[in-house]
């Protein structure tokens, strides 16, 4: 689709653009988790409040969802972590290109010096 309407985008520009995603990506992510911790809260107070009224039929759906909602916290928080690992990859990936093209430049000159010497 890049080369249909426009110019092809530099691997460094596709580099930013997905570390830019990734970080989109954990910043969802975490958002979403501390809605859960709310709704959480939430389902805390009430069951306490149906635990006091006496309905045990109402307390044994809420704790349900309770386990539920705990299940779904854990499940972002390792969704984040994997998100986050893979941005450090792409992160380490950078810092090696930038160190290889930081060398081949540093070989270059060493080279012309040895020619001039």
């Amino acid at each position: 689709m890049e080369l249909l309407f426009g110019r092809r985008r530099s691997p460094e520009e596709l580099l930013r653009q997905n570390q830019r995603a990734l970080s989109r990506a954990v910043r969802e992510l975490e958002r979403e988790r501390q809605k859960l911790e709310a709704q959480e809260k939430k389902i805390i107070v009430d069951i306490k409040k149906m635990a006091k009224q006496g309905q045990m039929d109402a307390v044994r759906v809420l704790a349900k969802d309770l386990v539920r909602t705990r299940r779904y916290e854990r499940k972002f928080i390792a969704m984040r972590a994997n998100v986050q690992g893979v941005a450090l990859r792409v992160q380490t990936l950078r810092s090696h290109s930038a160190m290889a093209t930081a060398m081949r430049g540093v070989t270059r000159a060493m080279a012309t010096m040895n020619r001039q010497v």
